[in-house]
């Protein structure tokens, strides 16, 4: 698990089939001071999340795949859940 930022929506004509309907998001990983934190990720959005919110990130691609319904799904990384202004962490 890692903390990111929302950064921006992904739009893709040609994509895997199992992300068909998904929402993908760009996100930042960050650090515990909000500084950058490795490259760029493309996520899995399973609640709607906005841009510039602070999310912790998963790389179970087990759960990305049963989720997407697809074992053969090259998904890896998805949001758990989101970070509220306090701190705290909210599902």
């Amino acid at each position: 698990m890692r903390l990111a930022i929302i950064r921006g929506y992904v739009t893709s004509t040609v994509k895997h089939p199992s992300f068909e309907g998904q929402r993908l998001l760009l996100v930042q990983p960050v650090d515990g001071q909000d500084r950058p934190d490795g490259a760029p990720q493309i996520v899995l959005d399973p609640f709607g999340t906005a841009l510039h919110e602070k999310v912790i990130l998963c790389s179970d691609g087990s759960w990305a795949r049963a989720f997407l319904k697809d074992p053969r799904s090259p998904a890896r990384w998805w949001i758990m859940g989101s970070v509220d202004p306090e701190g705290s962490a909210v599902a």
